[in-house]
């Protein structure tokens, strides 16, 4: 769940927007050529969020099923490290080389790594072809969102946001009931192979597009900074989590982690195309901006991670019912991404900043205070609610972000806030998960049950038995509390964002641009 949702069906969608070309839909002119490309930068965006939402429902039975569940967080965080550490990479490439061929390439890349996935025998191949996965997916979402940014200037972005919301709306809604579909008919390992099709037919679209940078604003990849950064945070997280067997953390890991990382931060200071640039978050807009797309990725991959495991395995729900849950955090997306971008232009994107992050405090503080009685459709309007903050505040500070950079940095800028998000969802998602089992351990030493008995609890259906189930509740209990944190940590951050930018029109300003 990366949201940007809205929309019934992909098919209307596209005959939507073919339509809208008589009707001057945003101020925009629909020739063929953009008519095509804008619907294959849209099933570009579709394959990444279908891949998140198929997946979150059936992670509770593919751990149950495979076995080794201290591995379970890294079916996620393994995709997202890889996802997030190329993500900059990505965004240099499309600077340099023009987004058309990165993007088609970051497709191919994908489709081979979902067809691994598919074949892995055991937990510790399909972690490992996750995360040749998330290689691929670190491109789809920062290079189609450049092109977006390079087809529509601000103002039509803002008015015609809700046509590539539709596009995750689709994907959140279809992904989950699928997932659940596949999990409990044929196999989920069908769940990495429908990403093949709509990424095909994306490819076919976007292959006659033409989009070749200037020959003088071309520069070169940081290969130094792409390694060491890849290596620092794998290696960080890797032995937080005691080498991948989810004990006490591995501090010579830990150790050679930080050093990669020193190491990153060296070269970036000297290196003429910095993976990361550190100008750009001195900038007051893209600064802040980042720290709060790294507290909502957090928040927001730990919800895709987590409540199926509390749907499903504590409450014994269904695959069906843990995919409805994921599901209302992108409805609520999707309900204020349709008009957050219109609303921007109306009343600064500092205000939604603010709204978005105290609706997400408000669904945080509901997880932790759900009642016993009906805890899971509380949990379904608290995800709502997070979802809902989301779209508030991800989707205009992206496009202000867009805004106040040039072309040649547009990719770079629009990586990093993909970037954030990711790497904020990657090491929470696995200190979340270390949290996770070192509470659930300490509950059966002090419930008086063997440790080993919540070492692999979920059975292949992916369910707890009744004397795991509500140690796991516990535990889950504090992740919950620590997502509130985040929650409140991002709306100080907002505040923030609407104190230093009070008075001042980011929007105003890509217009004089």
């Amino acid at each position: 769940m990366v949201p940007e949702p809205g929309g019934r069906d992909l098919g209307g969608v596209i005959i939507g927007i073919v339509i809208a070309r008589t009707r001057g839909l945003g101020g925009v002119e629909w020739t063929g050529q953009r008519i095509r490309v804008t619907a294959g930068l849209m099933l570009a965006i579709f394959v990444a969020a279908m891949d998140g939402s198929v997946v979150a429902t059936a992670v509770p039975t593919i751990a149950g099923e495979l076995g080794n569940f201290a591995l379970y967080p890294w079916l996620i965080s393994a995709y997202l490290l890889t996802s997030t550490t190329t993500v900059p990479l990505w965004g240099r490439l499309a600077d340099i080389h023009g987004r058309r061929r990165v993007l088609l390439f970051g497709l191919a890349w994908f489709g081979v790594a979902s067809l691994l996935c598919a074949w892995a025998p055991d937990m510790a191949w399909l972690v490992a072809f996750r995360a040749l996965q998330g290689i691929g997916a670190g491109c789809l979402l920062p290079v189609a969102f450049t092109m977006i940014g390079d087809l529509f200037s601000i103002e039509q972005r803002a008015r015609i946001q809700g046509v590539f919301s539709s596009v995750w709306a689709v994907a959140a809604l279809a992904g989950p009931a699928m997932g659940a579909v596949f999990v409990s008919t044929i196999g989920w390992r069908w769940i990495f192979l429908i990403n093949i099709p709509a990424g095909l037919l994306g490819a076919v679209l976007l292959w006659s597009h033409r989009d070749a940078p200037p020959a003088d604003r071309r520069g070169r990849l940081d290969y130094v900074g792409a390694v060491t950064l890849t290596a620092g945070i794998g290696l960080l997280l890797f032995g937080l989590n005691g080498g991948g067997a989810g004990s006490s953390p591995s501090w010579p890991l830990v150790a050679l982690g930080a050093a990669a990382m020193a190491v990153f931060a060296i070269a970036q200071r000297r290196s003429e195309n910095p993976t990361i640039p550190f100008a750009l978050l001195r900038h007051r807009v893209i600064g802040p901006a980042t720290a709060a797309a790294f507290l909502a990725g957090t928040l927001m991959f730990a919800l895709n991670a987590f409540l199926p495991l509390y749907v499903q395995g504590v409450r014994g729900g269904s695959s069906f019912l843990a995919g409805a849950i994921v599901s209302a955090a992108s409805l609520g997306w999707t309900a204020t991404a349709l008009f957050s971008g219109r609303v921007m232009l109306r009343v600064g994107y500092q205000r939604l900043v603010v709204t978005g992050a105290l609706s997400m405090v408000i669904g945080s503080a509901a997880l932790v205070a759900r009642p016993a009685a009906v805890d899971v459709p509380w949990i379904a309007a608290a995800a709502f609610l997070v979802g809902a903050g989301m779209g508030q505040l991800q989707t205009p500070l992206l496009i202000v972000i867009q805004s106040v950079v040039e072309w040649n940095q547009r990719g770079t800028a629009t990586a990093l806030n993909q970037f954030s998000r990711t790497i904020g969802g990657a090491v929470g998602v696995s200190l979340l998960g270390l949290l996770l089992a070192a509470q659930a351990r300490a509950a059966a030493i002090a419930s008086g049950v063997d440790p080993r008995r919540v070492a692999n609890p979920l059975s292949g259906s992916g369910h707890l038995d009744r004397v795991t189930a509500p140690l796991i509740s516990d535990a889950l209990q504090a992740d919950f509390w620590v997502l509130l944190a985040v929650s409140v940590a991002t709306l100080a951050i907002g505040i923030g964002i609407l104190l230093a930018n009070r008075g001042r029109d980011d929007v105003a300003f890509d217009r004089a641009s």
